[in-house]
């Protein structure tokens, strides 16, 4: 007679699903309080968002631009110090192996003399940490405009190489960072990951658009996410680099522009904010003839016509709110033994860490899980937008 051996379930304190900059954090962090915890991807790490940001660690003064100090503003104000704290190696976690592409971020008027306005609105409410530029403090971009004269206001705010983030915060979790795909989830702490079943004290999902996918496992009806979509745009190749935001009388940024060093020398400007919102709602070839445009108005002396085109379209997965609204802040849900948890915000994942430590505290949970990391294939970094786009000539 013959038994058919039961297969090995797989036991941790912790299982985090999702490899963007707040599935890392979180999981840096647990690891540091002595949690057994892994980290599932299902693609690449540094996931679909993450990659595709802009990379801008601020506190909040983009969205006091019209003179309103906002919910959001207000959550986000605490979370430079706390990066930077990392940043320079003596934060809750060792960041001294990111890169910035720039240490401050600028805010110019970049259309009528309302724009003008706004500028000086949003600089007044923020004065105790913007400095207003010279003539010749100016980026050189700004300093070529014939006409234009600013003023410009600077941010002590960075714009950090993401990837270079991601690989700082995967270096710390070397063999816990893996990839599969859950195909099976259970209220009491139980998934399946590619064919291997695995239990946990704690499943947090920060998968971004992957925890509606989670939520469709765990039979949940209620709506708890909310997508909102962008269509960011690409333009190489560039002579000098520009980070900061192009601001006007409305409430957003006409654009937000970082920039990205080419391997051939060079960079490719990034291009959110107004820009990017619009092009959610017209096609990639509309979107690339609308940036032109705005991009032609906003600065008359580059040449706009022997450039390079292309843009990225995505979804920002964010918890729901009725209104639609950006949330002021991270967010989680629970179901049994499951947290789906969204930090609104790279800026936020350190909130979002705190959100979920908080919630230890509360249920009491502390390290007994000793199993080694599953047998599955390490997880690698993704690549940036503009290293897989499709360029073109409009």
């Amino acid at each position: 007679m013959t038994t058919t051996e039961k297969p090995k379930t797989y036991a941790y304190d912790m299982i985090v699903f999702g490899g963007g900059i707040a599935g890392l954090w979180l999981a840096n962090t647990l690891k540091r309080a002595n949690y057994n915890v892994i980290l599932i991807e299902k693609d690449k790490l540094g996931g679909v968002q993450t990659l595709a940001s802009q990379g801008m660690i601020h506190g909040g003064q983009k969205y006091v631009l019209q003179g309103a100090v906002t919910g959001h503003a207000s959550s986000l104000a605490q979370m430079p110090q706390r990066w930077n704290a990392s940043f320079g190696g003596y934060g809750e976690i060792d960041l001294t192996g990111a890169k910035f592409l720039s240490d401050t971020q600028i805010m110019w008027p970049a259309g009528s003399v309302l724009s003008t306005a706004a500028v000086m609105g949003a600089a007044k409410i923020v004065n105790a940490s913007t400095k207003k530029l010279a003539r010749e403090e100016f980026p050189e971009v700004l300093q070529e405009k014939k006409k234009f004269k600013g003023p410009v206001f600077e941010l002590p705010e960075k714009v950090l190489d993401v990837k270079s983030l991601v690989d700082a915060l995967a270096k710390k979790l070397e063999g816990r960072l893996l990839q599969g795909e859950v195909t099976e989830i259970l209220p009491d702490g139980q998934v399946a990951v590619n064919g291997m079943v695995m239990r946990a004290q704690l499943i947090i999902f920060t998968a971004g658009a992957g925890n509606e996918r989670a939520l469709e496992l765990l039979r949940v009806k209620d709506k708890h996410a909310q997508r909102r979509p962008l269509r960011q745009v690409m333009v190489k190749t560039m002579l000098h680099p520009l980070y900061g935001h192009g601001i006007t009388a409305n409430p957003k940024p006409r654009m937000t522009v970082t920039s990205h060093p080419l391997p051939e020398g060079g960079y490719v400007w990034y291009l959110g904010g107004a820009v990017a919102e619009e092009g959610a709602k017209l096609s990639d070839e509309e979107t690339i003839i609308f940036a032109k445009s705005e991009l032609q108005s906003v600065f008359p002396d580059i040449d706009w016509e022997n450039r390079e085109w292309a843009t990225w379209a995505g979804d920002r997965a964010e918890p729901y709110d009725a209104t639609g609204a950006l949330p002021p802040g991270p967010f989680v849900h629970q179901r049994g033994k499951v947290l789906m948890a969204w930090p609104t915000k790279l800026t936020f994942a350190p909130a979002l860490s705190d959100r979920v430590f908080d919630w230890l505290k509360d249920k009491d949970i502390h390290p007994i899980a000793k199993d080694a990391p599953p047998p599955l294939p390490k997880a690698e970094i993704g690549q940036y937008p503009w290293e897989t786009a499709i360029w073109r000539t409009v």
